[in-house]
């Protein structure tokens, strides 16, 4: 009997051990298995083998293998500790996964790179402006100018009443002037000069000539004396003149909630005509901010992120937190920093991959859970 038993228990050792090296086996090809085609729109449908969706018949997609997944195979124990230590600090945006591509595959899609840095950026602001007619403005300089003669006049006179007349017509001058929208440096450089520039009322080519532009009070807190100006128009025939803002009036216009900024032309060997209508583009320095390129931002609706340049080919899809944005770049508050490499070309291309990936992945991972 006790012969029989150990045969028994001989044999059940072998079974287990068989068992077991049949179970390493499977699980070693498995691992080795990696998905390599699936259907773009079906997701679930995969294969071994090129081939057709049994759904929408649409060809197969070849998905090549990555350290992504190599790494999430080889590693299914690891500890939670572990994992919290693998785990990126940046956010990824919803729905997207880190992508490599072969030197080859960069190059077919044509991908551009360029470095994070922090840059001087400028807002353009655009608005509609006319060559300036201004009688009424001609005048209140005019009367300026008049009142400082007569206070030249007066200003050793014994009669006490006559300079206190003068004085409050000097300073009335400068009060409607003011409201103009000459500032003092502008008034008190006008009391130098002596004299009224006709161009107010009489085109000139001499640089003396204004320019009123309509600007909506949004944009009306950024523009300062001395910001230089673009100026087209159809009299010009395509030819561009530049300009210097010189004053910004006070009062906003409560029916069109714009705001009246006077440009002086620079000199200039066109025609100008009172009244002519141009258009301006006004440079406000907005300072030195953390940049990338408005090219190589993504939105989706939900996240804005942009796609971190590895090496070895590996792009990281990055969400990003907007600062604000110029016509050529985006501020960026958090997201990325300096020195890093953001893509500025072929991003929808790697934004198809990214997404496919992150399919994939959790495509892999319900399997995992459902076994």
């Amino acid at each position: 009997m006790k012969k029989i038993f150990l045969i028994l228990l001989g044999l059940s050792i072998v079974t287990a051990c068989t068992n077991h090296s049949e179970h390493s086996s499977e699980t070693k090809e498995v691992q080795q298995k990696v998905v390599s085609y699936i259907c773009p729109m079906h997701p679930q449908i995969t294969s071994d083998r090129p081939g057709s969706c049994p759904i929408c018949k649409m060809d197969l997609v070849l998905v090549e293998d990555d350290d992504e997944v190599q790494q999430h195979e080889g590693h299914e124990h690891t500890s939670e500790k572990e994992a919290m230590k693998v785990q990126p600090s940046n956010e990824k945006p919803y729905g997207r996964g880190d992508v490599k591509l072969s030197l080859e595959k960069e190059q077919l899609i044509g991908i551009t790179s360029v470095e994070v840095k922090k840059r001087e950026l400028f807002q353009i602001v655009r608005a509609p402006g006319r060559i300036a007619f201004d009688p009424e403005l001609y005048s209140a300089q005019s009367e300026y100018l008049e009142a400082i003669r007569q206070w030249s006049k007066v200003k050793n006179s014994p009669l006490k009443e006559v300079k206190r007349s003068t004085k409050e017509m000097i300073k009335s001058s400068e009060v409607r002037l003011k409201v103009l929208g000459l500032n003092s440096e502008q008034i008190e450089e006008l009391s130098k000069q002596g004299s009224v520039s006709e161009a107010l009322i009489i085109g000139s080519g001499k640089g003396e000539n204004l320019i009123y532009a309509d600007v909506f009070e949004t944009d009306l807190s950024g523009i300062k004396q001395g910001q230089s100006v673009v100026i087209v128009g159809s009299f010009l025939g395509g030819q561009e003149i530049k300009g210097e803002t010189i004053a910004v009036d006070q009062v906003i216009d409560p029916k069109t909630r714009t705001g009246k900024v006077r440009i002086k032309i620079l000199e200039t060997k066109a025609s100008i005509r009172p009244e002519a209508f141009v258009n301006v583009s006004i440079r406000v320095p907005l300072g030195e901010h953390l940049a990338v390129p408005i090219d190589s931002v993504l939105d989706t609706g939900r996240d804005l992120f942009v796609f971190i340049k590895r090496e070895g080919g590996k792009y990281e899809p990055r969400k990003i937190t907007k600062l604000f944005e110029t016509d050529d770049y985006v501020a960026i508050l958090s997201g990325v920093k300096s020195g890093e490499v953001v893509v500025t070309a072929a991003n929808f291309m790697l934004d198809s991959e990214s997404r496919l990936k992150a399919v994939i992945k959790e495509s892999s991972s319900n399997s995992e859970h459902n076994h």
